[in-house]
């Protein structure tokens, strides 16, 4: 018998109109009854987005985009046309993010049962 896990979205689908500034602290919040700790997103713009979360609103710090030699935040290539689905805090969770061009950035949360 197989082993098969099927992920399927766990809440609303949120949308984050990006700029070189960093975004306002954004609430994810999940609409089902299991813990969700992971989270989609989808990146559509010119530039890629740098991503930062946290479990407090208050925690979570401005996202970077990383240089030569300096580590930075979770980032999204440009133009995307699938989704990635990377782990988050368990939600409800914060989100913040900027890009290097002018980009709408789409998060759901993700559950895996």
């Amino acid at each position: 018998m197989l082993n098969t896990s099927v992920m399927r979205p766990a809440g609303k689908t949120y949308r984050l109109n990006l700029t070189t500034a960093a975004s306002a602290t954004l609430l994810i919040e999940d609409t089902t009854n299991d813990q969700t700790n992971l989270v989609s997103l989808l990146n559509t713009g010119t530039g890629v987005a740098a991503v930062e979360f946290a479990n407090a609103s208050g925690a979570i710090v401005s996202p970077t985009v990383a240089s030569t030699g300096t580590a930075g935040s979770f980032i999204f290539p440009a133009a995307m046309t699938y989704p990635m689905l990377i782990a988050a805090p368990p939600a409800p969770f914060y989100i913040k993010a900027k890009s290097t061009g002018t980009n709408a950035l789409f998060i759901t949360p993700v559950e895996v049962g």
